[in-house]
């Protein structure tokens, strides 16, 4: 029991070494309050001083301008009644002279005109007796300003604890890009407190942890990931973290970030990592270095080798059209296995087209006749099915092109609806864009498609020989190509980009596009733009991948399968 007791006081003195913590924390933010109004106070109390200043100058100068009025009324007042006092003793000294001789008259006389001056000019001076008008002061302020104050000492400040909450905390990503084996990856942890406030401060990295998962075909021992990636958390200090992983080996991986235990919401989310390789010199190009196949009705053989693709093992998977099946090679061409058979029962097919797979290694194909999808795993097991004959959302007539997009979304070409439908992984219909016509954005049988690393959506418009280009909503971007003969002229001989019937089509790591040229027998590639790079003959191709690791070309002629 020792050691429990040692566990358990060990317990009560980290609690009581995080309620000293907590005390510090408690007068340091106490400070932190007071600091923050006394010095919201103080601006205040300048302010007010500052109005109170400016209206005592003001009252000072009004009154003033009033006491000199004032004065000059008084001066004009005390005019007139000395002006009146000096006539009056004149004239009572006058009266009263009993020696009234006839100089005294004469000097009367001639005070009287001067009197009579001074009076009319004092009867006729214009005294300013009206005050000059007054306004009178009062503080202005404006109302939106008044309530922006208010509202912003309302919101002046809050008491948070700067815990984060896994449950509002967001991821930052670039979700296009690709990424590399063997190259830095990162994304960016956000954080936000449990008030839904956005974090200011870091400090918390050690409390994230990040969880990866390889989707794979089979699983594999736990013990078999060592060593496949590694990851760290860098905190920016301003709430936000940064996580740089690196990937060894290229596949589909998972990735899982959790908060003391708490998963952030999205945080599952798929990357896809891709073998780093040397760009490949297409103009070099002339011969393939392997065929395989024949016509026939045995394994190894084919009558009318349709579709093509390759699973994550380098397997590569054939469409034979007439036998209604689908053969399994490994990456020489050797027969592994098939599936299906001719009919309508699930796992049959009537005329099988053009073949993709998905990141769980589902084999999708377009069971043209029978006017359908099917899934299938990675062993050829039947899944599901979707569609059936008709023009409504989720009906076909006659689809082929196939392709699957970074979700497992799947896009289908719906031939002779001249459309696109766009399907989540279970079949369920998302959306739709094309029409019939020669238009920007309308098709006539579109019969190939695939996706590149920006989402863009790329179309063989096979009966109006060219190439379009959608972004992710089916949105017409750009098209390039027309119609001409090719056939038999060599490269640089005036064809460069003209098509007879376009049909398979795929795109590199570098999301340039490759395309069957198939009645000039001959593929044609292009940059992402559409501008002609080059192009190498090929009977009568139908299809076409690449094999990404490798960065071999692949192609279905007639009844074999070259290499290139």
């Amino acid at each position: 029991m020792k050691p429990k007791e040692k566990e358990l006081r060990e317990g009560i003195k980290k609690y009581e070494e995080m309620m000293k913590k907590l005390e510090i924390n408690s007068e340091t933010t106490q400070i932190q309050i007071n600091e923050l109004f006394n010095d919201i106070k103080t601006k205040l109390d300048a302010k007010q001083q500052e109005l109170l200043n400016q209206f005592n100058e003001t009252e000072r100068s009004k009154k003033k301008e009033l006491e000199l009025q004032i004065e000059e009324l008084k001066f004009g007042i005390e005019s007139i009644i000395g002006s009146c006092q000096i006539i009056e003793n004149s004239i009572s000294l006058s009266n009263n002279n009993n020696n009234n001789n006839k100089n005294d008259n004469l000097r009367l006389l001639s005070m009287k005109s001067l009197y009579h001056s001074r009076l009319d000019c004092l009867s006729k001076l214009k005294w300013k007796t009206e005050p000059n008008p007054i306004t009178f002061a009062e503080i202005s302020i404006c109302e939106k300003e008044e309530q922006s104050i208010y509202s912003n000492i309302s919101n002046l400040g809050f008491i948070k604890f700067n815990e984060i909450s896994g449950e509002r905390s967001l991821i930052s990503r670039i979700e296009k890009q690709r990424i590399y084996e063997n190259e830095e990856y990162w994304f960016q942890i956000i954080s936000y407190s449990k008030e839904g406030n956005e974090m200011k401060k870091g400090g918390y990295g050690k409390s994230f942890k990040i969880q990866i998962e390889e989707e794979e075909e089979e699983e594999e021992e736990e013990e078999s990931n060592n060593g496949k990636y590694e990851w760290k958390i860098i905190d920016l200090e301003n709430g936000s973290y940064q996580v740089k992983m690196k990937f060894k080996e290229e596949g589909r991986y998972s990735i899982f970030v959790q908060y003391d235990g708490i998963n952030i919401p999205f945080s599952c989310f798929q990357i896809q990592v891709y073998p780093k390789v040397e760009n490949r010199n297409y103009n070099e190009i002339n011969e393939p270095k392997l065929t395989f196949g024949s016509e026939g009705k045995e394994n190894e053989q084919f009558d009318f080798s349709y579709g093509i693709t390759i699973d994550s093992k380098g397997n590569i998977l054939v469409g034979d059209f007439e036998k209604h099946r689908i053969q399994i090679f490994d990456s020489d061409g050797k027969f592994i296995s098939q599936f299906g058979s001719y009919g309508k029962e699930n796992g049959q097919f009537n005329y099988p087209t053009l073949i993709t797979i998905n990141s769980k290694g589902n084999i999708i194909v377009s069971d043209q006749g029978n006017h359908r999808i099917q899934i299938f795993d990675s062993e050829g097991k039947f899944i599901l099915t979707f569609g059936s004959k008709g023009k409504g959302n989720g009906q076909f007539d006659n689809p082929e092109g196939i392709c699957v997009d970074f979700n497992d979304n799947i896009y289908v070409c719906d031939r002779d609806n001249h459309r696109i439908q766009i399907f989540n992984s279970n079949g369920n219909f998302i959306s739709k864009f094309g029409s019939k016509g020669k238009g920007n954005g309308q098709l006539d049988e579109p019969v190939g498609i695939t996706i590149n690393s920006n989402g863009h959506i790329i179309v063989s418009d096979n009966f109006n020989n060219r190439i379009q280009i959608f972004n992710s909503k089916g949105e017409f971007i750009s098209t390039f190509g027309s119609k001409g003969n090719g056939k038999g002229k060599g490269k640089g001989k005036g064809n460069d980009g003209l098509f007879r019937s376009p049909d398979g089509i795929c795109v590199d790591l570098n999301d340039n596009i490759f395309v069957c040229d198939y009645y000039n027998d001959r593929i044609q590639m292009f940059n992402p733009e559409g501008k002609y790079i080059t192009q190498f003959k090929v009977k009568h191709p139908k299809d076409i991948t690449i094999d990404l690791k490798t960065q071999n070309i692949i192609v279905c002629e007639d009844d074999r399968v070259s290499i290139f």
